[in-house]
Order: structure tokens, then sequence, then C-alpha cells
């Protein structure tokens, strides 16, 4: 007898990406809800963050999504992909964030596994990856149902925080 496939990834998604548009810098704002999870979405940024700052993230080889589900009335996620090596393929995800009164939806998963989709399937990318705080298991857990895998740690300084920190390095290569 055959085993059944993993539904979960072969559903289609209920959402799908939009370029993110400046006019909602204030609604991304709104979605942190704390001092950690500004800590943890955006520690090279100094606090306190703004929509401002928020339209800042956006640079040359760094692309901005929104996750857009049909009929509803605003975005509910937030994410970018962006370039880390041209010429090797390789990209990374940055500021992922989802409005916390839809968390725990699987929505960071498909706004992840849109992003992923994204990188290989449109840009050809050979590597995603992205560093994330050991300590924030949601995020991982997340990022392992989209299908990164943990790939070793990476030491960075944040002059914002006035820290250094060693943060876990998740990778996907090829289509997930």
């Amino acid at each position: 007898m055959a085993a059944n496939p993993d539904t979960r990834k072969l559903a289609a998604p209920t959402c799908r990406l939009a370029p993110f548009h400046p006019g909602y810098a204030d609604l991304v704002l709104s979605w942190i809800q704390d001092a950690q999870e500004a800590h943890w979405l955006a520690p090279r940024t100094p606090p306190p963050l703004s929509a401002t700052k928020v339209l800042h993230w956006q640079a040359p080889g760094h692309q901005a999504f929104m996750l857009i589900e049909p009929g509803a009335p605003a975005p509910l996620g937030y994410g970018e992909l962006n370039i880390l090596n041209a010429a090797a393929r390789r990209y990374w995800l940055g500021h992922l964030i989802v409005d916390p009164a839809r968390r725990g939806r699987g929505l960071g998963v498909q706004l992840t596994r849109l992003l992923l989709w994204e990188a290989f399937c449109r840009q050809g990318a050979r590597e995603v990856s992205l560093v994330v705080f050991p300590e924030n298991r949601r995020a991982i857990v997340c990022y392992e149902a989209a299908g990164l895998r943990a790939d070793g740690h990476e030491l960075h300084d944040f002059p914002a925080y006035a820290q250094q920190v060693n943060l876990l390095r998740m990778v996907a290569r090829g289509f997930v």
C-alpha cells in the first residue's frame, strides 16, 4: 500500500505575494508587538522603529513583498527577497512578519514558501538563506515547515543594540 502524500505541501496556497506599497509602512510597523519582536525583526535598525525606518529597508537588491489574501481588506504579512550574491544566484530572506491578529494560522509558512517560490522559480536562485535568533523558536518552526534547514551559525554585530549575536543560519537549496 502506498503512503499518502503530505497534502499540506501539495495544497494550493490561499494567499499570493504582491509588491510592497510604501503606503503600508505604518501597517507593517503596527504588527510589531513589543521591543523584543522589534529586535528580532530588525536588529540593524536603531530603535525605536518608525514607518520611515520600515521604508528604508527597501534598497537596491532588496525586493519587498506583501502577503495578500483575496478578499482581505489589507495585507496580512511582509517579507523581503534580497540578493546576497548575484553571480552565485544566492538570496536571503529578511524582515518577515505577519499581522499578529492572524498568527498561528500558517500564514508565516505561506509567506516563506511564496518567497522561496519567487526566488527559485522566478529568479533562478540556487540557494536562499536567512538568519534567525536561536531563541525565536516560533520563527524557526515556521521556517522549517516552509522547507528551510539549519545550516550552522553566523556571528553578527548589531551596533544599534550594542551587541554581537550568534544567529542560526537556515538554508533552502533547490525548490521546496
